[in-house]
C-alpha cells in the first residue's frame, strides 16, 4: 500500500507540522508525551520517524503486555538501545491508574497517542505529559505529497486533478494518500473526469473493511480502531451497520444483543445533538464497535448492502428542493413556515389548480413561481 510505502522515516521528509518537528528534534526526553490529534494527521507515522531519528526500540504496550508495563519501560532494548514506549489510543485503556503509575516509573522515552485530547479518562495523564499536537494539512501541502507519489511512480496527472483528490481528504493525508491509490490502479494516467468514481468506491472499500471487523472478525478491539480511522460520520456508520447486521447474523439472540449496542450508540448520538459536545463521540464508537462482541453463533457470508435510508433520501431530495423553494417564495407572503406550506398549503393549491379555481399564471407572476414548481404543486 502506498500509504506504507510513501510514509515519512525522517524529520526532513516530513510535510507541515513544522512546529512540532522543531520542538521533537530539541527534546530531551525527561517527560513524557501526550501526542494528539484527528485522525489521519500522521500520528502513528510520526512515531516511527522519532524512533529512527534518535535510534529507538519502539515497544507498545497494549492489553496483552500491559500487566508488566512497568517492567518493560524500566529495562533497555536490543542492544542497549533505549526503548520508545508506545500507548495508542490511551484514552481507551480500561485501567488508567496502570498508565499513571508507568508515567512516573518510566526510565524510557514514553508516548501516548490519542485522537481525543478532552477526554475525562487522561486529566492525570495530562499532568505528568508534555502535550503535542499534530494538525490536519492544507490541500496544497497534500497536493504536492500527491504530486511526489506520482512522478515517483510514473503516473501523468494534472495540478487540478491532484487538487481535488487533496481538497476531497479534507486534510487527512492518509485518506488522499488512498485515494489517489485507488483512483491510479489499472490505469496510466489519471483524467479529470476519472475522479467521478472516486468518492463511492473508495468510502465503499472503507465501510466494507469497518464492517467486517464489526461483524465478521469478532475482535472488540480491532473493530473500535476501524471505527476510528474510518472517514464516515458516526450516524451514517450506525446505519450501515443497522442494514447490515441482521443480515449478517444467524442467530436471533446474536442480533438481540448487538442491537441492544447500536441502541445506546443511538442514544449517545442524539446527546451530541443536544448538547453540542463531541467528546461523546468516543462512547458512539465503543458501543457501535460492541457488535463485534454480540455473535456467538455463526454468520451469513454475504455482500454488504446500501442502507435503504440512503437510498429513500436520494429517490426524495428533488421532492424536499422543490417543497423547500416553493416554501421560501410563498412563506413571507402566507406568514406561515416553510414546514407549514410543504404539508398543508401546496396539496391544497395543487387541487385548486386542477379544479380551474386558481390561476396558474398568477403564481408565476405574483409569486416568481416556475414552470417545474407549477407541474410539481399540480401533481398533488
Amino acid at each position: 500500500m502506498w500509504i506504507q510505502k510513501y510514509k515519512p522515516r525522517r524529520f526532513s521528509e516530513i510535510i507541515g507540522n513544522r512546529t512540532l518537528v522543531e520542538f521533537l528534534k530539541r527534546y530531551d526526553w525527561k517527560k513524557p508525551l501526550l501526542l494528539y490529534g484527528p485522525p489521519g494527521t500522521g500520528k502513528s507515522a510520526l512515531v516511527e520517524v522519532i524512533a529512527n531519528e534518535f535510534d529507538f526500540d519502539i515497544v507498545e504496550i497494549t492489553e496483552r503486555n500491559i500487566e508488566n508495563a512497568i517492567a518493560i519501560s524500566q529495562s533497555m532494548g536490543l542492544y542497549g538501545k533505549r526503548k520508545l514506549i508506545v500507548i495508542d489510543n490511551v484514552d481507551m485503556v480500561p485501567d488508567m491508574r496502570k498508565i499513571t503509575e508507568l508515567l512516573r516509573r518510566t526510565k524510557n522515552p514514553t508516548i501516548l497517542i490519542t485522537s481525543d485530547i478532552n477526554s475525562k479518562r487522561l486529566s492525570s495523564v495530562k499532568r505528568l505529559c508534555n502535550k503535542i499536537s499534530t494538525r490536519r494539512l492544507s490541500s496544497a501541502s497534500i497536493k504536492n505529497i500527491l504530486y511526489r507519489i506520482c512522478r515517483i511512480e510514473g503516473i501523468p496527472t494534472t495540478n487540478e486533478v491532484l487538487m481535488k483528490i487533496a481538497e476531497n481528504s479534507n486534510g487527512d493525508i492518509r485518506a488522499a494518500i488512498n485515494d489517489l491509490e485507488t483512483i491510479a490502479k489499472g490505469r496510466k494516467k489519471i483524467e479529470l473526469e476519472d475522479l467521478g468514481i472516486l468518492s463511492i468506491r473508495d468510502r465503499s472499500m472503507e465501510i466494507y473493511k469497518a464492517l467486517s471487523m464489526i461483524l465478521i472478525k469478532g475482535d472488540f478491539s480491532k473493530a473500535y480502531k476501524s471505527l476510528m480511522s474510518l472517514d464516515e460520520q458516526p450516524r451514517d456508520v450506525l446505519l450501515w451497520v443497522d442494514e447490515n447486521l441482521p443480515r449478517v447474523y444467524r442467530d436471533k439472540n446474536d442480533i438481540e444483543k448487538a442491537y441492544y449496542y447500536l441502541s445506546r450508540a443511538d442514544i449517545f448520538l442524539g446527546r451530541i445533538i443536544r448538547r453540542q459536545y463531541w467528546g461523546f463521540l468516543r462512547y458512539v464508537n465503543i458501543f457501535i464497535s460492541g457488535a463485534s462482541i454480540s455473535r456467538s453463533n455463526g454468520i451469513n457470508f454475504v455482500r454488504y448492502q446500501f442502507p435503504a435510508y440512503f437510498a429513500r433520501l436520494g429517490k426524495t431530495k428533488k421532492e424536499r428542493n422543490m417543497k423547500k423553494s416553493i416554501g421560501q417564495k410563498l412563506s413571507t407572503h402566507l406568514h406561515s413556515s416553510s414546514r407549514i406550506i410543504a404539508e398543508q398549503y401546496i396539496p391544497l393549491i395543487g387541487i385548486l389548480i386542477n379544479n380551474g379555481k386558481l390561476d396558474e399564471n398568477v403564481l408565476k407572476e405574483r409569486y416568481d413561481i416556475t414552470d417545474e414548481e407549477i407541474e410539481f404543486i399540480k401533481s398533488f
